[in-house]
C-alpha cells in the first residue's frame, strides 16, 4: 500500500465516521472534523448507523430475490464487523456458499484493514481505487476476475453523495455499460428533503475541510438513476425500504436523512446497445 505524506493530515470520511461510531482507526484531523459535524447534526451517528444497518438487508435481498452471487462493494468503508454487522460476503454466503465480493475504497486505512481481514477469505479481494477513475477501477485484476457472464451486484451505499453530479453520472453510465444482464445496484444516498438547513450547514462544514458533500432530493436521485428501473418499493427513506420483511433490523430511533433503492437496468429494444439511451444532462437541482 502506497501512503502519501498527507494521507492522514487531511480528514477522511471513513475515519470521521469511525470516530463518530466510537472507533479508534482515526487521526487528529478526522476527530476535529467529526466534532464540528456533530455540533451541527447531533443525530449524525444515528444517521451513519441506520445506513450501516441497511447494508446486510440489501445484500440479503440481492442474494435471495435476485440470485446474485458476486458483488462489487464501492466505497466499502471500514470492515462492517468492527461495528457488529455482518460483512457482505458473510451475508451473501448465507444464501450462496461460494459468493464472491470485491471491496473497493480509496482510503489507505480502509484498504489496509480490508486487505488484512480478507487475507484468509477465499473468493474476496480488497482494492484501493477511486470511483472518480472508473476505467482504472474496473480494469484492476481483482475486478476483472469477476465473472461477467453472470449478474453482479454493485453496492453504492453512502457513496455518490461524495462526488459531483457529473462524476456521479459518469459512475452510473460506466456501470451500465459494463455490468452484465441481470445485474443490480443497491444505493443509499443522503437527502436534504427533511432537514434542508442542517444539510446545508453540513455541506459547508465538509467544504471547509476540502470534501465534496452533495445530499440530493428524492427527485434528484431519481434523475441520476435514469435509465435504471427501481425494484419495489422504489426510492424510499432507508427505514421504509422493505420494512415489513426486516422488522427485526429496523432502528429503534433516529432519522436516516437518506433514501435507499435497488435498481436494475430497464429493458432495452432488441437493437439497442448496452449503455445506449443515457442522457448526459444535469439532474434538476434539489
Amino acid at each position: 500500500m502506497n501512503r502519501q505524506p498527507n494521507d492522514f493530515a487531511r480528514p477522511s470520511v471513513a475515519r470521521v465516521f469511525d470516530h463518530l461510531l466510537g472507533g479508534s482507526d482515526n487521526y487528529a484531523a478526522d476527530r476535529a472534523l467529526a466534532q464540528r459535524l456533530a455540533q451541527i447534526a447531533p443525530e449524525l451517528p444515528d444517521m451513519i448507523r441506520i445506513n450501516a444497518d441497511h447494508g446486510p438487508r440489501a445484500v440479503a435481498t440481492l442474494a435471495s430475490d435476485l440470485g446474485i452471487r458476486q458483488y462489487l462493494d464501492l466505497g466499502c468503508g471500514l470492515p462492517a464487523g468492527l461495528y457488529g454487522h455482518r460483512t457482505p460476503h458473510e451475508v451473501a454466503r448465507a444464501v450462496h456458499g461460494t459468493a464472491r465480493v470485491v471491496y473497493v475504497d480509496s482510503d489507505p486505512v480502509v484498504y489496509g484493514h480490508a486487505n488484512m481481514v480478507l487475507a484468509e477469505e477465499p473468493g474476496t479481494a480488497a482494492l484501493r481505487a477511486d470511483i472518480r477513475e472508473m476505467d482504472a477501477l474496473l480494469g484492476a485484476p481483482a475486478v476483472r476476475a469477476l465473472n461477467r457472464s453472470e449478474p453482479i451486484g454493485v453496492l453504492l451505499h453512502d457513496v455518490l453523495l461524495w462526488v459531483t453530479d457529473d462524476e456521479a453520472l459518469t459512475v452510473l453510465e460506466t456501470l451500465r455499460a459494463w455490468l452484465p444482464a441481470g445485474s443490480a445496484i443497491s444505493l443509499t444516498h443522503a437527502t436534504a428533503d427533511a432537514a434542508p438547513q442542517m444539510m446545508r450547514d453540513l455541506t459547508s462544514c465538509y467544504a471547509e475541510a476540502g470534501i465534496t458533500y452533495r445530499p440530493r432530493s428524492r427527485h434528484h436521485i431519481r434523475a441520476l438513476l435514469d435509465p435504471w428501473a427501481p425494484t419495489p418499493p422504489g426510492i424510499v427513506p432507508i427505514p421504509q425500504w422493505r420494512a415489513a420483511e426486516h422488522l427485526r433490523h429496523l432502528p429503534a430511533t433516529g432519522h436516516a436523512h437518506a433514501h435507499a433503492a435497488v435498481v436494475r437496468e430497464r429493458t432495452r429494444a432488441p437493437d439497442e446497445p448496452r449503455g445506449a439511451g443515457t442522457e448526459r444532462s444535469q439532474p434538476a437541482a434539489p
